[in-house]
């Protein structure tokens, strides 16, 4: 009777052990796609950002090329 007590014992610790692995990868797999998806609205505001400014750019050297090309005769 205590040997199939302790069999039966074991696999209930085994099958926690295994529970707990479980529940550690995904809460690791779920913190790690959290982590990807900053990274990814991070990069793409700064992205944006810098398109922004680009435009900017363009827009005033546009603008200026413009000028000099409605002063040519």
């Amino acid at each position: 009777m205590s040997d199939d007590i302790n069999k039966i014992y074991k696999k209930a610790i085994l099958a926690i052990k295994i529970s707990l692995v479980s529940v550690f990868i995904s809460l690791f797999i779920g913190l790690l796609s959290l982590w990807v998806l900053l990274n990814q609205v991070t990069v793409s505001v700064g992205i944006d950002k810098k398109l922004k400014i680009i435009e900017t750019h363009i827009g005033i050297d546009s603008s200026k090329t413009k000028n000099l090309e409605s002063k040519i005769p």
